[in-house]
């Protein structure tokens, strides 16, 4: 056997070998939405249908409860809308030539205030939702308090996860350096 024929044979060969593994990834790959486009959880498995079920709320229970959720969503939705609305506002200071430190501290307060609002709110909620509660469903609450956080938890991944300023190194010159640890003292 030649050569050619031997490179010819071994070329079919593993083209054949890709197109059967990436044939078997097809066929096992789970199906995703495109990117940014989260589907709603099924009927019955978001958070508000946990705790209809977990609380084993009544018919009336439900019907209360359902109206604070759309009360608390539209709370949300418009402290969220300022958070970004001030968002946008800070890093618009970045596009200045020279950045005003005043300006960027006060809207700085304004989105923590506005974060402890956000905070507030959703504790209230689920104050509100503990008084829905009758008997059992009282320590049915209590219970699910502690699982609270992980319900509501923003989903998917993380970037810059338990990064202190103490672990960015910066190299430029002493001016940033000063900066991180007049940042740090705060």
């Amino acid at each position: 056997m030649n050569r050619t024929k031997l490179l010819t044979i071994a070329v079919i060969g593993l083209l054949l070998l890709n197109l059967g593994t990436m044939g078997v990834m097809m066929m096992h790959k789970p199906m995703r939405p495109p990117h940014g486009e989260m589907p709603h959880p099924p009927l019955g498995e978001g958070p508000k249908q946990i705790i209809i079920d977990r609380l084993r709320l009544d018919k009336l229970q439900v019907k209360d409860y359902e109206l604070l959720v759309a009360e608390h969503q539209a709370q949300t939705k418009k402290l969220r809308d300022a958070s970004k609305d001030l968002h946008d506002e800070l890093y618009s200071l970045l596009q200045t030539e020279k950045i005003n430190m005043a300006a960027s501290d006060s809207i700085i307060v304004e989105i923590s205030n506005n974060q402890k609002a956000i905070e507030n709110l959703n504790f209230m909620h689920f104050q509100t939702i503990k008084n829905l509660c009758k008997g059992t469903q009282v320590e049915e609450f209590n219970k699910l308090a502690g699982e609270l956080a992980g319900l509501f938890a923003p989903k998917g991944p993380r970037l810059f996860t338990d990064v202190r300023i103490s672990d960015v190194v910066i190299k430029k010159n002493k001016n940033d350096r000063k900066f991180l640890n007049k940042l740090s003292s705060k």
